[in-house]
């Protein structure tokens, strides 16, 4: 469920978890998921599909976005800009940014859109799963984006297995030397509360996880 409490904000779950008190309701589990769904279609792989147009660095208008959804999405009826504003805030990946009226996701994208505006990555290694067979020729080769069009790493090892079991069950874990990539020139930047994107990791910069 997502609510909001009067003094401490916008919250998941059932009540405030700062004074345990419980807030207004917005949405459920099932509208929260649903709109989710939409938006990070609209804000990273097909905005034209509502009519809503995005900057080169992926902003939309936040109310521009709210009439788009409701007006193809006879389900949403009700939504307005809080709804947005309360799910962006709320999102559990920090995926969303907000500014002055408008929002972006800040990685996973497949249109083009100019990221560099991205705080720069604040850590000395990353994590990146690969399966066993893998494994080789992405030591050989280094990291390139696949569906996405960044290279998207994670900021622990229990966020890259988590996200490598998606694929195969014991994931190789990889490992990224952020600082030296970084003195090299190599652009990383920090896309999410645990995400982090480059164009390409060079493979000089990677190792295995032992």
């Amino acid at each position: 469920m997502l609510a909001e409490c009067q003094e401490h904000g916008f919250y998941r779950g059932i009540k405030c978890p700062v004074c345990k008190k419980d807030g207004k309701f917005l949405m459920d589990d099932w509208e929260v998921k649903k709109l989710s769904s939409i938006l990070v279609g609209i804000l990273r792989h097909f905005p034209q599909q509502f009519n809503v147009e995005l900057d080169e660095h992926g902003w939309g208008d936040v109310e521009e976005i709210r009439k788009a959804i409701k007006n193809k999405i006879d389900r949403f009826y009700w939504l307005r800009k809080k709804h947005i504003v309360a799910l962006a805030l709320t999102d559990e990946k920090g995926r969303y940014q907000l500014r002055e009226g408008k929002i972006r996701a800040t990685y996973a994208h497949t249109i083009e859109v100019d990221l560099s505006d991205l705080p720069d990555a604040d850590v000395d290694f990353l994590y990146y799963p690969v399966t066993e067979e893998e494994a080789e020729i992405v030591l050989e080769q280094g990291l390139l984006p696949t569906d996405r069009n960044k290279v998207h790493l994670s900021g622990s090892i229990e966020k890259a297995i988590e996200a490598g079991k998606t694929r195969v069950d014991n994931p190789v874990i990889l490992v990224v030397d952020v600082k030296k990539a970084m003195e090299d020139g190599v652009v990383i930047k920090k896309a999410g509360r645990d995400v982090y994107i480059a164009d390409e990791i060079a493979a000089k910069y990677l190792s295995i996880h032992e």
